[in-house]
């Protein structure tokens, strides 16, 4: 039976941070808010985010209360699956464990929108669909730098290539930082 519940609390605390994820990005990016995916996970985000955001405001395009729930939502998904496995828990602990978490799945997430953005350029390119929309707008804040370091060749696009780099070694280096703080 816990192996039920450790599943679907799992589950339902991943969905949510992935929405909530997708929404400081969203706004981090100024991605288009008319578009119906992002429209969508406003919808669903800012009835939890409203009372985060009274006492904590966002800084320019920087949503700080998406940040914070996420982190929160982190937190109750290390607590909950502790509690479900009967393990011994530390607050310090959990909450740096939490913060590293949200650092890797930041960049795991900007990682899997480029390789879905690449993949789409090659599948349908010029897609003008929604979600792809969505995406492209996530990617180019972030593979605009690379681009100006290594621009195009020969029609192809080789800066995701440098982004991949970078995003491994961050990968590399945060779990290093907080494995010296606990």
């Amino acid at each position: 039976m816990n192996d039920i519940l450790y599943y679907l609390i799992t589950a339902i605390l991943q969905l949510v941070t992935i929405l909530f994820v997708a929404r400081f990005l969203l706004q981090a990016c100024r991605a288009d808010f008319y578009n119906p995916i992002s429209q969508g996970i406003v919808r669903f985000t800012d009835p939890l985010l409203r009372p985060i955001r009274q006492v904590l405001p966002g800084y320019k395009n920087l949503d700080f209360a998406a940040f914070v729930a996420v982190w929160i939502t982190q937190i109750v998904l290390q607590v909950s699956t502790a509690t479900i496995r009967e393990s011994a828990m530390e607050f310090i602990p959990i909450i740096l464990v939490s913060l590293m978490q949200v650092m890797l799945l930041f960049v795991s997430g900007i990682r899997w929108i480029i390789l879905i953005v690449i993949i789409a350029s090659f599948i349908a390119p010029g897609s003008q669909h929604p979600i792809l929309s969505l995406l492209r707008q996530i990617t180019e804040p972030v593979l605009a730098p690379a681009r100006r370091l290594l621009p195009p060749m020969g029609g192809l696009d080789f800066s995701p290539i440098l982004v991949f780099l970078l995003l491994g070694v961050i990968e590399i280096i945060v779990p290093k930082l907080f494995a010296t703080v606990l």
